[in-house]
């Protein structure tokens, strides 16, 4: 199915939602706004090497810290919970500094408004995100923390393990939620959830990229699902 876009097709999806699913980063806020992606890999590189581990290539060039991390999950058990730790203390140094998303704030007050239960569903780690929750005040807005804990890196999203844990909580049906992601990844965690994937398209390339993934239904500003629920 073609991904649906527009202010008549947001407004049908969202009028149906019981249960708003927001990954984190992205759709809430820039987390690496101040400590860039690139910064963080290299750092939990240079954690990982200096207890012993050998990286591929692979791992030395990429960007993504979340990579780095899934990686560690296949060098032993004292590696891995290194890679978890030090990527959290990482994160939780990058929530600090980290760029609100325009659009966010209204969306959730009107989300409240409107009776939603909200859930943040993350693969960046717990204490991070409710760090940055906690400096912007924004905290009492959201009714559960779906967001990285457990060791296992096989975990995160495209699993849907973090999506499954949200809506069991809620008792809501995965079909009356949605997932609002700006990755592949976000989308495909929704659909192995059975859970509506809206993407958040907010750089370019993004919309072609999540309506292949299959999102059901494409925004390129938080202010469009806002809007919705007014």
């Amino acid at each position: 199915m073609m991904a649906l876009s527009g202010a008549e097709a947001v407004q049908a999806v969202m009028s149906k939602a019981q249960c708003l699913l927001l990954d984190f980063d992205g759709p809430v806020c820039d987390i690496f706004a101040g400590l860039p992606a690139p910064t963080v890999a290299a750092r939990l590189r240079a954690t990982l090497e200096g207890a012993g581990a050998a990286l591929p290539p692979e791992v030395q060039a990429t960007d993504d810290p979340l990579e780095v991390f899934r990686f560690s999950g296949g060098l032993g058990e004292d590696l891995n919970e290194l890679g978890l730790s030090a990527l959290t203390r990482l994160e939780v140094e990058a929530a600090g500094t980290a760029r609100l998303t325009h659009g966010a704030v209204e969306l959730l007050a009107r989300a409240r408004a409107w009776g939603m239960l909200i859930a943040i569903v993350s693969n960046n780690s717990a204490s991070a995100v409710g760090a940055f929750l906690d400096r912007e005040g924004l905290a009492e807005q959201i009714d559960y923390l779906s967001a990285r804990s457990a060791v296992d890196p096989s975990l995160m999203k495209p699993n849907p393990h973090l999506l499954d844990q949200a809506v069991s909580r809620f008792g809501v049906d995965p079909s009356a939620s949605l997932l609002v992601g700006d990755s592949v990844t976000d989308v495909e965690a929704s659909k192995l959830a059975g859970v509506v994937a809206v993407g958040y398209a907010n750089k370019p390339g993004k919309v072609g990229r999540l309506a292949m993934a299959g999102a059901d239904l494409i925004v390129t500003s938080m202010f469009e699902l806002a809007d919705a629920l007014r």
